[in-house]
């Protein structure tokens, strides 16, 4: 099941899933996902998933949103995908098809978020 997990600037994570075509994130309560950051706007992003993929785009956000360190309006997600919204990295958890993806280990650090290969798990 698709699911972000939320790390702030504070050290506190949480873990949520994504269900239903649309996903919205902001400061505001009428949210799916509300992120009460001062640096994340009222209405902030939304996560659309398409009967094929999942997308984020930004909605006219103060402070922007990012994928992967780059700034966007729209962008497919991946799975392991890191958003920023304002002070906060919310990694994008997708069910996973391939080996590849299957062999990627995602873990999270307070402070930090980074990918394990199998070799590294095994030092």
């Amino acid at each position: 099941m698709p699911r972000l997990i939320i790390l702030t600037k504070d050290r506190s994570t949480r873990q949520v899933y994504i269900s239903g075509r649309m996903t919205t994130i902001g400061r505001h309560h009428n949210n799916s996902l509300v992120v009460d950051r001062d640096r994340v706007s009222r209405q902030h992003a939304v996560i659309d998933w398409n009967g094929q993929q999942f997308a984020i785009a930004d909605v006219g956000s103060r402070n922007g949103t990012y994928v992967n360190g780059l700034r966007v309006t729209q962008r497919p997600l991946r799975n392991g995908d890191t958003i920023t919204i304002g002070d906060c990295n919310l990694r994008f958890l997708n069910d996973v098809s391939t080996p590849e993806e299957k062999a990627l280990r995602l873990i999270t650090i307070p402070g930090v978020l980074v990918d394990l290969e199998p070799a590294a798990l095994a030092a």
